[in-house]
This record gives C-alpha cells, sequence and structure tokens, in this order.
C-alpha cells in the first residue's frame, strides 16, 4: 500500500515538472500591460477593436483618453440618462470632437479633468504626453503639490505607475492601462483610510 502511494506521489511529481518545462511553460507569461488591459477590459472601462485586440502598443489620443476615463470620473449610469446634455456641453465648447467621443469629453470637462486649447479646439486626434495622462489622474485624485512638469515624478511617488511607464513624448494605450489601474488601486487604498 505504502509502495503504490509513494509511486503515485513519484509519477504525479514527474507529471509536474514535465508540464513546467514542457510546451506550457514555453508560453508567455502576459506582460503587466496586458494583465492592467485585462482588468479595465473585465470592468467594462477598456475596448478593443472589432477583433477584439487592444493595441496595447499603440499611442492614446485625447478623445480615446477621455472614453476611457470618463465611466470613472461620473456614475455611467448618470451619463446615460444626460447623454445629450453632456454631447451638447461639448459641441458648445469644442468644435472638433467626433460623435464618437463627445458625450465622454462632456462628462469629463464637466469634472474638470479635461480642457481644450482654450481656442475653441479639443484636440480629439492629439496624442496624450505622460505629462497630461499624469495631470488628469491628479486631478481625478484630487491629489496636490505637483504642477504639470512634475505631474510624472508626483504619479511615480504615489506610485500609480513605475517611471519607465512615465517617460517619452506619448503614452501608449498599454502604459495608460498601467496608470489607470495603479490609480484605481490607490483610490482604493484612499477609501480605506
Amino acid at each position: 500500500m505504502k509502495q503504490r502511494k509513494l509511486a503515485s506521489l513519484l509519477l504525479a511529481g514527474a507529471m509536474t515538472a514535465a508540464l513546467l518545462t514542457g510546451p506550457a511553460q514555453a508560453a508567455e507569461s502576459p506582460s503587466p500591460h496586458e494583465i492592467a488591459a485585462a482588468r479595465l477590459q473585465a470592468d467594462g472601462l477598456m475596448n478593443g477593436d472589432e477583433h477584439g485586440d487592444l493595441h496595447l502598443d499603440k499611442g492614446l489620443t485625447r478623445a480615446e483618453l477621455a472614453c476611457l476615463i470618463s465611466p470613472i470620473v461620473l456614475n455611467p449610469e448618470h451619463v446615460a440618462w444626460e447623454r445629450d446634455w453632456y454631447a451638447k456641453l461639448c459641441t458648445t465648447n469644442f468644435s472638433d470632437v467626433p460623435e464618437w467621443a463627445q458625450v465622454a469629453v462632456g462628462v469629463c470637462a464637466s469634472m474638470g479633468v479635461v480642457a481644450g486649447y482654450g481656442d475653441g479646439r479639443f484636440g480629439p486626434n492629439d496624442p496624450v504626453s505622460p505629462q497630461m495622462a499624469c495631470t488628469i489622474m491628479l486631478r481625478y485624485l484630487e491629489r496636490e503639490g505637483w504642477t504639470y512638469d512634475t505631474a510624472c515624478d508626483k504619479a511615480e511617488e504615489l506610485g500609480l505607475a513605475p517611471a519607465e511607464v512615465l517617460e517619452g513624448e506619448t503614452i501608449t494605450r498599454g502604459d495608460m492601462a498601467l496608470l489607470l489601474t495603479g490609480s484605481l488601486d490607490y483610490l482604493a487604498y484612499l477609501q480605506t483610510l
């Protein structure tokens, strides 16, 4: 009886070792960007294209950023009731926002987390810089003690994202997924205090 148990344990151990060193091990683990994006996608905050591709390496535009963060800055149920009002708020202030982004831009502008260029333009297709992304998240979190030029340093200090994510001229969709999940985790932490 003991020999059968020992043989079973040895066989189970050999099978586990084979699995860990075989083809299953060869498959790559998801990157931090993929994990963050999957979490946002599961929460209904990030959507892929018609094929489900999230394009995590693609640069983020200002309109895409507004669509990504509008559900967290204002209750989506409220927005659903007031869609026309937020779209009108957008078109009253900005002449260049495409219809698909008007409600989101209106929501974000009403909450004070985004602004246009001051000349009636929002710049929906303009790329988002790391400073811009951090500024928006810090406004959302209502954190103080930073400027536009130091927003990335403050975001890193608060643990919203690692420094390498906040470097460069533009932020990718994957980088924003990390910054957004870090911000949501930080907000959850604040609510425990």
